[in-house]
């Protein structure tokens, strides 16, 4: 757990910086990243987060499901920063923030979803958890301790891992 968690870490941090950097235009940190301002200016929103997920990552996709996990996680971060207004770009504190918050709320999603269908829970009912999972989510990242001068690996790591192990309980699923 703990190495995936690393990972999406440091990919949604790398990301985020990324994306902030799309946002404001600053075309020496992406082609430091191997992106080119004006390439990423043609493209459509998509596209322009697809690249920066891509670039966030130290390797290719390798085609598993954890693989596919971290990279719609850190995609849907990117996304949420590219809907930002330029002038109204997220902090980088506001960027952790939002990388422990959906990270916990899709790993949670991820092992609640077999228990409620074993439980045969109706699709309302799943809705509802859904929402009660991403709202506890919210709390446990906006709670997070992270250090003034940004979060590390591990504040970030540790939040994660208790916000999933938390939920979980609360939910009902074993660790």
């Amino acid at each position: 757990m703990s190495r995936s968690v690393g990972r999406i870490s440091r990919a949604a941090g790398r990301a985020g910086s990324l994306a902030l950097a799309y946002s404001a235009g600053d075309r020496v940190a992406l082609a430091q990243a191997g992106l080119n301002y004006d390439d990423l200016r043609a493209l459509d929103p998509v596209a322009v987060g697809i690249r920066i997920v891509e670039a966030a990552f130290d390797a290719k996709s390798d085609s598993t499901l954890a693989d596919a996990e971290e990279r719609d996680i850190v995609a849907e971060v990117v996304s949420w920063i590219l809907e930002h207004p330029a002038d109204r770009a997220p902090s980088p504190e506001e960027v952790v923030r939002k990388t422990i918050e959906t990270t916990i709320a899709e790993t949670a999603l991820t092992e609640i979803a077999a228990t409620l269908h074993d439980k045969g829970a109706s699709f309302a009912e799943r809705q509802s958890v859904e929402q009660q999972i991403r709202d506890v989510a919210a709390e446990y990242a906006a709670q997070a301790d992270l250090t003034a001068t940004g979060a590390t690996e591990q504040e970030m790591a540790t939040a994660i891992e208790t916000g999933i192990r938390d939920i979980g309980t609360i939910f009902g699923v074993p660790s």
